[in-house]
């Protein structure tokens, strides 16, 4: 029997799961198999990987109709791997459209697969309007279940809130989400020059964070390094990803404690991201659920070996256990300042990155994700 050919579907225009869809699409690809690469805008691949790509739009029903046109042209048999966050699809985390397409792709004979992102959005009386949200939500992720032949979950925590909404017997699996942004090997004297670059001198401890600053993550970040300046004035932080130069500026206004602790490169590719990351003793990572595997900027510094405090909290499963991290309640950020500084201090980073390193490939890794799903590819 010939092998399926994989189709990946990914929503998302620009954002993390975005990444996700094209590294994994190079990855299949790498593993021999022909895959068809369907996104939202542009996205083109060099010659000889064996992707072809297609825009289809914004996944409102006449762009649906159009990309089924165009699938029921190609070879069978079609596998389709849809990248699914209710908001990575459009029409404000509601497009019922979608979902209820990818139904009928299963009455068409498609092998469809969904990997679950994030699931729906929570019911809660803090937000009493989102309710409804919730709700379509619920209904979106049970037409993806039921046209599933296997589903998957970027963390168990997912599979016992999906479970009553699935046909009886269907497997649901978790597959964790590596690192978007992949280790770029450099030397000591790299290295010694990059930290020159964001402390102006080498030898001053440099802590790391790697986010976008959003509205949940950024009051706990805030507290972590009020409390790390207060305790170690000679601090250097760095401030990476989409958003940072905005973030410092509010804090250096705030607090004259920061105006010459604060580093933003801005905007980097991956590539740059990977080498500031590197050029860290230490990252603070808040997480307001807890650390786990689909929070992407996490698994970076796990790939780039860098020693991370982060936080403990409801999604935090146990396969975090025996991370080489350090982990605070998410109630408590402010204790993410005195661990990272514990860890600085200790002075073993080394051998903590080489560990962080070690764990990342062990359970994380791209080679991982691709294996899971080969393994399950005849299973439909």
């Amino acid at each position: 029997m010939s092998a399926p050919v994989w189709h990946l579907l990914n929503g998302d225009r620009g954002g993390g799961i975005a990444g996700y869809s094209a590294l994994l699409a190079a990855a299949l690809a790498d593993a021999g198999r022909e895959v068809h690469h369907w996104v939202p805008g542009p996205h083109s691949w060099p010659a000889g990987l064996g992707i072809t790509s297609h825009e289809f739009g914004d996944a409102r029903p006449a762009s649906l109709r159009r990309m089924g046109e165009a699938l029921d042209r190609l070879s069978a048999p079609r596998l389709l791997l849809v990248q699914y966050a209710p908001q990575a699809w459009g029409m404000k985390g509601m497009n019922v459209a979608f979902c209820r397409w990818v139904l009928s792709r299963r009455e068409k004979g498609d092998d469809v697969r969904v990997m679950f992102h994030e699931p729906f959005f929570p019911f809660g009386w803090q937000r009493p309007r989102r309710n409804l949200l919730a709700a379509v939500n619920r209904w979106m992720a049970r037409d993806l279940l039921r046209a599933s032949t296997r589903a998957y979950v970027s963390i168990a925590a997912w599979e016992p809130l999906l479970r009553p909404l699935a046909p009886p017997g269907l497997e649901i699996t978790t597959l964790p989400i590596p690192s978007t942004i992949p280790f770029v090997e450099q030397d000591s004297f790299d290295r010694r020059l990059r930290r020159e670059e964001i402390a102006g001198d080498p030898d001053l401890p440099i802590f790391v964070h790697f986010g976008t600053y959003g509205e949940m993550i950024a009051p706990m970040l805030d507290v972590a390094l009020e409390a790390l300046i207060a305790r170690r004035p000679d601090a250097r932080i760095a401030l990476l990803g989409m958003g940072g130069p905005e973030h410092a500026a509010r804090l250096r206004a705030a607090d004259a404690r920061f105006r010459g602790a604060l580093y933003a490169p801005g905007t980097l590719g991956d590539e740059g991201v990977s080498v500031y990351l590197q050029a860290a003793d230490a990252a603070i990572q808040p997480y307001p659920d807890g650390a786990d595997t689909r929070r992407t900027t996490l698994m970076a510094c796990l790939a780039n070996g860098v020693p991370t405090v982060t936080t403990r909290g409801r999604f935090t499963d146990a396969l975090w256990d025996a991370a080489p991290l350090r982990m605070e309640p998410v109630d408590a950020p402010a204790r993410l300042a005195g661990a990272a500084v514990a860890l600085v201090e200790a002075g073993d980073l080394e051998r903590v990155g080489r560990q962080t390193r070690e764990f990342y490939r062990a359970r994380f890794a791209m080679e991982h994700t691709v294996a899971r799903l080969l393994a399950d590819e005849g299973g439909g």
